[in-house]
């Protein structure tokens, strides 16, 4: 006899069970996707803004370092610069100016601005030329221990002005007098002239700061055919009021750079009108790194109001960050004129 097994009832799973374990993994993959593009937009945001603070901090930091030297060491001899002729351009002009201001084209274009100072070794005035005068080769002055070789010099009498770098300083004599010869060109200047040292040639400062395709940039006008130098990216916007004290009150006015202070004027001042500007209000405005999902437009403003603009939605979904400061002129605070 054959042995037959029972066999028992089969198991499974059904159709309709498939389908609800797919619809249930697929619910969450879902939520997990949206979980992790959650928490990407929150990383990318707060990367985002920390980027453009980082920017921010930076550039507000080595604007507001420069304008603090501004006019030092050449605040002492302003009285005599004041004679330089105005040439119409920063870049050739020795009058004492501490910082030049030019305004952008609209209200909400970045201005540029120029410092100008020297980090002197020696605590000196304008020195006085001595005969002979008429030696073209060498200046002449008493001044044994004011002058070394690599100095920038600069050489000013009633509407002429000339610099030069020391290359030579001869021995004083019995009165102290010095023969300096330097690499300018051969001028005859009168016992009425002075010299001014604004120190070591590499340590003379007269740059340029503006903002170009969003990237802030420098620029030695010393230096002929310098190009400009990059700084930091992303800085979209850059502003600058004056601050003045006509009376020496105590109160300061800010004042755009336009009217009694455009460039032109400020140029032609003499050096008790520069004295002025005790400080200056800079503001910056920067973007992050990284996009934004969020598309709408962001408006800006400055020093409560007086600049303002939109970054539109249309060039780009970024995070922005607007810093503002007040830098004072230490230099002109220390040497007031009369």
């Amino acid at each position: 006899m054959k042995t037959i097994r029972t066999l028992g009832r089969q198991r499974g799973v059904g159709l309709v069970e498939i389908m609800v374990g797919v619809v249930i993994g697929l619910i969450a993959v879902l939520v997990i996707y949206q979980v992790f593009a959650l928490s990407e937009g929150i990383k990318r945001n707060t990367t985002a803004v920390g980027d453009s603070q980082q920017n921010g901090l930076f550039t507000s930091f080595t604007l507001g370092l420069e304008l603090a030297n501004a006019g030092n060491s050449i605040e002492v001899a302003a009285k005599d610069l004041e004679s330089c002729p105005d040439t119409g351009n920063i870049a050739s002009t020795f009058r004492p100016i501490p910082v030049l201001i030019t305004p952008g084209s609209t209200l909400d274009s970045p201005d540029e601005f120029v410092v100008n100072y020297s980090m002197g070794t020696v605590s000196i005035g304008t020195v006085p030329f001595m005969p002979p005068s008429s030696d073209t080769s060498n200046y002449f002055v008493q001044s044994p221990t004011g002058f070394k070789v690599g100095d920038r010099i600069v050489a000013a009498q009633a509407g002429a002005c000339e610099m030069s770098t020391v290359t030579a300083v001869g021995a004083p004599n019995a009165e102290g007098v010095v023969h300096i010869t330097h690499s300018g060109v051969s001028t005859t200047y009168t016992t009425s002239a002075v010299l001014f040292n604004m120190g070591p040639a590499i340590k003379a400062q007269r740059v340029r700061y503006d903002v170009a395709s969003e990237v802030l940039r420098s620029q030695d006008l010393f230096t002929a055919g310098a190009t400009p130098n990059p700084l930091s990216s992303n800085v979209v916007n850059m502003k600058l009021l004056y601050g003045i004290d006509p009376t020496n009150s105590g109160t300061l006015t800010w004042v755009r750079p336009i009217g009694a202070w455009a460039p032109a004027t400020v140029m032609a001042m003499t050096a008790s009108q520069l004295n002025q500007i005790k400080a200056v209000r800079i503001g910056v405005v920067v973007r992050s790194e990284q996009w934004d999902k969020n598309n709408v437009d962001v408006s800006w403003s400055m020093f409560g109001g007086i600049y303002s603009g939109v970054h539109a939605a249309s060039n780009g979904n970024w995070r922005f960050r607007t810093y503002e400061t007040i830098v004072p002129l230490r230099n002109t605070l220390w040497n007031p004129l009369s």
